[in-house]
């Protein structure tokens, strides 16, 4: 597995642009109780700072930027909060940051810590933002204090991190708030109409929504917990892999309704929505699910995804699976696919490539396509369009099209 690039999958592979990744830590404090990370590294009584990976980021964006090759955005980072308290010992986080500032790479911030409203974080962020190179992402799952206590017991409160967007927002950093993990009603605390004003007085710019996910052994702690019912959740992946846990979220038919509902108060306030591995285009009003829309476009470099595929399709009614890779091609110089990765060092451009087979791959399995992306079938080897506005009466529509669907052809 590559230090720099997550790991193939084919939820990740198919849908997620920032697929870069800068981890700081192998350990989180918030100890949230729904943590993903648990799934994928050992608990440990201490916490490690990752100083290889710092080595690693600097040579790949100084060759980057030497190069003058676009910049894939690196996200700071995945699978721990890079401004837990250990932060204010190692300074991992503030050197990844200083290392964007210097070469100039573009950066994606998540986190629940506060410390970036402190000196010297602070300070290098706002440079960085002025110069359009960081968008800031910051993770909640309900406003409902008691709650969030019970669910990320360490971690600072929600108030509090709304209060760092709210700070940032003002000074003109594009603020992003995750919904992450969604948790049905009880993350749109004290009900739908007042959460979106708080957002909108916090100086919200996007949401993005993520549904619970949790092992399928926890499922009756969860409903007790959040006021769900068993049947409420589904699998997560079409099928269990052999010596790890069956997960579950949040079922696709219970979460679409308050999606919907939710994308509309925050559209009337200027809000902008996207769903994050979920492949509910339908409902997305932002350019971009991650906020990369908001990074300098002369310097991004974006990876074709399944959103790419959707917009076609929903302007030109399908597209033949065998001409997918020349729309890939024919995006523009922003995006990277197949031979445009061969300038990149092979310790990127490998694990991308096996990204991009993963895609291939997802494509061309119907049960699989659908799954990924509830909105997008394969009808006779044409992508089409599926109808979602009543997900347990979902349709397929294919348009009425003769020869290539592509452009020009």
């Amino acid at each position: 597995m590559s230090e720099l690039v997550i790991g193939v999958s084919n939820i990740i592979s198919p849908l997620c642009y920032s697929l870069l990744r800068l981890e700081p830590y192998d350990q989180c404090l918030h100890g949230c109780t729904y943590c993903y990370a648990r799934w994928y590294r050992p608990s440990a009584q201490s916490i490690k700072p990752l100083a290889r990976n710092l080595r690693i980021f600097r040579k790949f964006a100084r060759y980057v930027r030497r190069k003058g090759l676009r910049a894939i955005p690196a996200r700071l980072s995945t699978l721990v909060d890079p401004f837990q308290p250990v932060e204010e010992v190692f300074k991992v986080s503030l050197r990844f940051l200083e290392i964007a500032q210097r070469f100039e790479y573009p950066i994606i911030v998540c986190c629940k810590g506060t410390l970036l409203r402190r000196d010297p974080w602070k300070s290098i962020v706002e440079k960085l933002v002025d110069r359009k190179l960081l968008v800031l992402q910051v993770s909640i799952s309900t406003l409902d204090e008691d709650l969030s206590k019970v669910l990320e017991p360490n971690a600072p409160s929600p108030r509090e991190r709304l209060a760092l967007l709210k700070e940032f927002g003002e000074r003109g950093c594009p603020a992003i708030l995750r919904l992450s993990p969604f948790l049905g009603t009880r993350s749109l605390y004290p009900n739908l109409e007042t959460f979106a004003d708080i957002l909108k007085e916090y100086r919200v710019s996007q949401v993005i929504v993520e549904a619970l996910r949790i092992e399928r052994e926890r499922v009756d702690e969860f409903s007790k917990l959040l006021g769900f019912e068993p049947s409420d959740f589904e699998g997560y992946s079409l099928r269990t892999i052999d010596g790890l846990k069956p997960v579950v979220r949040i079922s696709l038919s219970k979460r679409f309704a308050l999606y919907r509902a939710l994308r509309e108060a925050l559209s009337s306030r200027g809000i902008a929505f996207a769903t994050c591995k979920e492949g509910l285009f339908n409902l997305h009003t932002a350019p971009n699910c991650c906020g990369m829309h908001y990074l300098d476009e002369d310097l991004v470099g974006y990876r074709p995804t399944l959103y790419e595929i959707y917009r076609y399709v929903s302007e030109r009614g399908a597209l033949k699976l065998d001409e997918v890779p020349k729309l890939f091609e024919s995006l523009g110089d922003e995006y990277l696919w197949g031979s445009k990765l061969r300038s990149y060092p092979r310790r990127v451009s490998k694990p991308l490539r096996g990204h991009e087979k993963r895609l291939l791959r997802v494509l061309k399995n119907r049960e699989l396509l659908s799954f990924v992306s509830p909105c997008l079938g394969l009808e006779d080897s044409i992508i089409v369009l599926r109808m979602l506005n009543d997900p347990a009466k979902m349709s397929s529509y294919r348009a009425r099209t003769e020869g290539s669907v592509l452009r020009g052809s």
